[in-house]
């Protein structure tokens, strides 16, 4: 179902309107190597089966010096990489 003014407005844009119509009709096929990318943000941790979110309680002048030092560092590590980093070392030193 079209709008009546579809015509005089593809006119005006120098589209096809009977062109149109029939692309519209027929659904192209594409290979599933021709898909377009998928948008919107990569998967993240949250979604990662290899991650589960936990819940700490630390003190708060602790984290903001750690989120602090984390900036300054400058290498945009995360505060969860920081965590997984120091968790691995403390089982290394327990076995």
């Amino acid at each position: 179902m079209s709008s009546k003014f579809k015509g005089l407005l593809d006119a005006a844009k120098g589209k096809d309107p009977e062109k149109q119509e029939a692309e519209v009709n027929q659904p192209q096929l594409m290979a599933e190597s021709e898909q377009p990318p998928k948008r919107g943000r990569p998967k993240g941790k949250r979604s990662h089966p290899d991650y589960e979110q936990v819940t700490a309680y630390i003190k708060k002048d602790t984290y903001q010096e750690i989120k602090i030092s984390l900036l300054r560092e400058g290498q945009k590590r995360e505060f969860s990489e920081l965590i997984q980093e120091l968790l691995e070392d403390w089982l290394k030193l327990r076995s």
